[in-house]
């Protein structure tokens, strides 16, 4: 009998030490599977014209909406007293893309402000994705749309060409015959038909 009890201690620490001995290494599988996106995030502020889409005047929008102008008895035009920034996000899995954006007309009835609406495309670095942390400058390859008039088809906004997320700016005003608009952009003039103006501008991400 004690020589069964012993040959039992001997089994019990035989096998402690292989356990412990096996313990010394583990290895686990670990896995995630990351969906794959196609999707664009946007958000809208308005300003007063010079002033930081987050300085003083401005807010939170969900529309263009430059409501009623104001006679600029100096030249002569209808003038906005905010300016608009859209900010957008583009997702894409790490796939190049392009960011658009199309209008089809600004009008009321037959009168039209087509040649009025300006958009201009935007980058900062200092634009946050993550709170805290800018995004940084652009990626390498990436590059903005030109200013443009806002109504027609497809117009470039970003073309991210090395797939990486950015916040991208696009700023909307009327014309008021400044320096930097583009050749084709006409201010509103006393001449233009009085009436409340509508149109509607889409955004969209696309692959390259």
């Amino acid at each position: 009998m004690k020589k069964m009890i012993a040959a039992l201690v001997m089994c019990s620490l035989v096998s402690a030490g292989i356990v412990s001995f096996a313990a010394t290494t583990a290895s686990v599988g670990v896995q995630a599977t990351v969906p794959q996106e196609l999707e664009l995030t946007s958000w809208i502020r308005s300003a007063p014209p010079g002033v930081d889409p987050y300085g003083s005047g401005s807010a939170d929008a969900t529309s263009l909406n430059f409501g009623t102008l104001t006679k600029d008895t100096t030249y002569g035009i209808w003038t906005a007293d905010k300016y608009f920034t859209v900010f957008l996000l583009a997702s894409t899995s790490g796939r190049d893309y392009r960011i658009q954006q199309t209008c089809t007309n600004f009008l009321s009835g037959s009168q039209s402000l087509n040649d009025s609406l300006i958009m201009t495309p935007d980058y900062q670095s200092a634009d946050e994705i993550v709170s805290g942390t800018p995004q940084g400058s652009m990626p390498t390859g990436d590059s903005l749309g030109s200013a443009d008039l806002a109504v027609g088809v497809n117009k470039v906004i970003y073309n991210g060409n090395a797939g990486n997320s950015r916040i991208v700016r696009s700023y909307y005003g009327l014309a008021t015959g400044a320096s930097g608009e583009p050749t084709d952009a006409e201010p509103i003039t006393g001449d233009q038909v009085s009436g409340t103006y509508d149109g509607t501008v889409t955004f969209s991400v696309v692959l390259q």
